[in-house]
């Protein structure tokens, strides 16, 4: 089954559920409700028809306006058709998504740096910690409310941080063009 196919049958079979479509340069992505998430990547991964095997990326996009919210986006792959297909759902603040661990063993590691960079919680997940920055972290560094300041990091062995305002020249006159 082919992309085009895969989504009329999605528009059929949850009607209320997507919210927007946008094919650009032959791809297509649906903005989908957060209460469907789960049962709309389900019915995405049933082979052979639709048959999106492959999660290939799981990431997100933080906003701010008109509200501070994550936009979640799946990337699937078909390995059937060579099709992608592109999920995207929005997460407010402090607000959790379904894991899709079960549908996907590889969401594992994808949905542990989205908790770590972004904040998003993913209700079902069997051990979600910190993967990137340390357990005592505070925040999530990938917001575009989090705080950008130089913060002194304790490495191994001995190795001296470079500070970055040290190391990173600033520019006293403007270029002349």
């Amino acid at each position: 089954m082919n992309t085009s196919e895969a989504v009329q049958q999605l528009k059929q079979k949850f009607v209320s559920s997507i919210i927007g479509e946008v094919l650009f340069h032959g791809e297509t992505t649906l903005v989908v409700r957060k209460e469907s998430l789960k049962e709309i990547l389900t019915f995405l991964k049933q082979a052979p028809g639709p048959g999106y095997e492959v999660l290939m990326d799981l990431t997100g996009v933080d906003y701010l306006q008109p509200e501070m919210h994550t936009q979640v986006v799946y990337w699937l792959h078909n390995p059937t058709t060579f099709e992608r297909l592109r999920i995207k759902v929005i997460a407010k603040r402090e607000e959790a998504l379904p894991s899709v661990i079960d549908l996907w063993e590889g969401a594992n590691w994808y949905e542990r740096e989205l908790f770590d960079m972004f904040g998003v919680h993913f209700e079902g997940h069997p051990d979600l910690k910190r993967i990137l920055m340390p357990d005592d972290w505070k925040g999530h560094p990938m917001r575009r409310d989090y705080p950008l300041t130089e913060e002194s990091v304790e490495f191994k062995h001995g190795v001296k941080p470079k500070i970055p305002s040290q190391i990173i020249p600033y520019v006293k006159e403007k270029p002349r063009f």
